[in-house]
């Protein structure tokens, strides 16, 4: 089938874990990701030092992540999974029993501390921007907070040993979904149960305002930053008498089930079977070779199939903070895979989903439920389309389906502020939306093809994380652009660093394409 849904079914119980770990643990950063900010604010904190909260999260969640993704194949990836867990639960219950803010410097060290070694994640989701400028007004003081957990390096590790090549595309497209869909179910049902907790009338039946558009109208508020300025001075106050709970203790009820998700996670993790351990990896021989390693990186290319992995590995290289026990080679090819993948994440968080909705509310007037719904068809559309990716890289090969859906993609980002109304505007959106995700998962499946399996679990944590760090950078300019009167030419900037991202992808590593094809023409 062309989804490859029959492969999702044939999951061995390890690789369904993983799936379902997947989508448990997205639909807790989809609880915690609406609302944290607004959970900081009515605890008294103020907008410097929540930004600095997140920044200095941020630093250490990348610190933490790299420290689990290098040396998790030493300790066991089954038991920092499961730690990670628990962490996860102690930091919800630590978040949600939090007091308010005394503004000394202890409350705000234990705060952050909290959150970072608890995989908190405002963004609702593990590599992804957070558009601080909800703090402090649009677009004066426009931040950006990225959030990116060593669970994802872990498990896309796992799944890698666990599934056969030529399915990674596929099946990491739908790794890739569900988390998506989660994500949202998340979302949903965090503001659902603010309202339900805080508004009285929705337990009234003949209540004339239902409860669902008390909580469209509520997600809507704080899903959107114009002018949020304003939200949380509004949301400071609290509910009224005859409400069930109050705003801020609604928030920690929440937050608490973050935690609860956290034990959940555990068990399941536990249960895991020893196979997820690198020792226990059987990987054919060569198959690091034959998907991925461009014939320029190595002579070893020139070899046939029949190269052992360890081979992969020739040139010992000591252990390393930052790249673990990864071989020379490895690290060579991972370098440069990384200065790639964070020039197309510094070119997509010039135009974010918060800038991308605000330039609709500049340029067209749209208001905030038409901008909901712009964004929601946008976000199906781009999940959905990332399905059809596996299909197209049987057919192409991994690099090719990476750049030639991007490229395309690139383009129409440019156009974008081309369009004379806000029909074409959004037809070309969702026209890019459409492709520009179909990278995703053959370019996860592309990292975890290009290195031997004991080395797959530091070079997709490394990966993420420069990719959360690219990110951090691109609105910095797009604040600059918006500031000057130059905000169509964010999307220039976006659209053509994503086209010379592309081009050099293909020039670097479109060799492996070729030398696949002409490997199974051989065969």
């Amino acid at each position: 089938m062309v989804l490859g849904f029959e492969l999702l079914l044939a999951l061995d119980r390890d690789a369904s874990s993983l799936f379902l770990t997947r989508s448990i643990r997205l639909f807790a950063y989809g609880l915690i990701g609406v609302l944290l900010v607004l959970f900081l604010k009515l605890l008294g904190v103020s907008d410097g030092v929540v930004g600095t909260i997140l920044t200095l999260t941020l630093i250490g969640d990348a610190l933490v992540s790299l420290f689990v993704t290098t040396n998790a194949d030493r300790y066991g990836r089954r038991l920092m999974l499961v730690g990670g867990s628990l962490l996860m639960a102690l930091a919800g219950i630590a978040m949600a029993l939090a007091p308010p803010s005394d503004g000394s410097v202890l409350w705000f060290l234990c705060l952050t501390i909290v959150a970072t070694i608890g995989v908190i994640s405002p963004s609702g989701n593990e590599v992804r921007t957070y558009c601080l400028s909800q703090l402090r007004g649009f677009p004066d003081s426009d931040s950006i907070f990225v959030k990116c957990g060593p669970f994802l390096a872990l498990e896309q590790s796992i799944l890698s040993t666990r599934i056969a090549p030529s399915s990674r595309a596929s099946l990491f497209a739908w790794y890739n979904l569900i988390g998506s869909v989660s994500t949202a179910f998340g979302a949903l049902v965090s503001g659902a149960l603010v309202v339900f907790l805080t508004d009285e009338s929705a337990l009234d039946v003949n209540a004339r305002t239902t409860t669902s558009d008390k909580f469209f109208s509520y997600y809507m508020k704080i899903s959107h930053p114009f002018p949020t300025s304003q939200l949380f001075r509004n949301d400071t106050t609290p509910s009224s008498p005859e409400a069930p709970m109050t705003k801020l203790d609604s928030y920690r009820a929440v937050i608490a089930g973050y935690g609860a998700v956290g034990v959940v996670l555990a068990v399941v993790f536990a249960r895991l079977s020893s196979k997820v351990e690198v020792e226990h990896v059987s990987e054919p021989a060569g198959e690091a070779l034959r998907e991925a390693r461009p014939t320029e990186a190595t002579a070893l290319l020139a070899q046939p199939s029949s190269v052992s992995a360890s081979s992969t590995s020739q040139a010992a290289a000591p252990y390393s903070w930052i790249f673990g026990n990864m071989s020379m080679e490895s690290r060579w090819i991972v370098a440069r895979l990384c200065c790639l993948f964070t020039l197309d994440s510094f070119a997509g968080s010039v135009i974010t989903g918060s800038l991308l909705a605000y330039w609709f509310k500049v340029r067209f007037n749209v208001d905030e439920a038409a901008l909901g719904q712009i964004m929601f068809v946008s976000n199906i559309i781009s999940a959905a389309s990332s399905l059809v990716a596996g299909w197209i890289t049987t057919k192409v090969g991994l690099i090719n389906t990476m750049v030639f859906t991007h490229l395309p993609a690139s383009v129409l980002m440019i156009l974008v502020p081309l369009m004379p109304n806000l029909f074409w505007a959004k037809a070309v959106l969702f026209l890019r939306y459409s492709i520009s995700q179909m990278d995703v998962g053959p370019r996860q499946a592309y990292v975890a093809s290009i290195v031997p399996a004991r080395e797959r679990t530091a070079v997709i944590g490394l990966t993420n994380i420069v990719k959360s760090l690219g990110n951090s950078l691109g609105p910095l300019l797009a604040g600059y652009l918006i500031s000057v009167g130059q905000f169509d030419v964010c999307f220039v900037v976006c659209g053509g660093l994503k086209i010379v991202y592309d081009l050099l992808l293909l020039r670097s590593f479109g060799g492996a394409d070729r030398e696949a094809a002409a490997l199974r023409r051989g065969n």
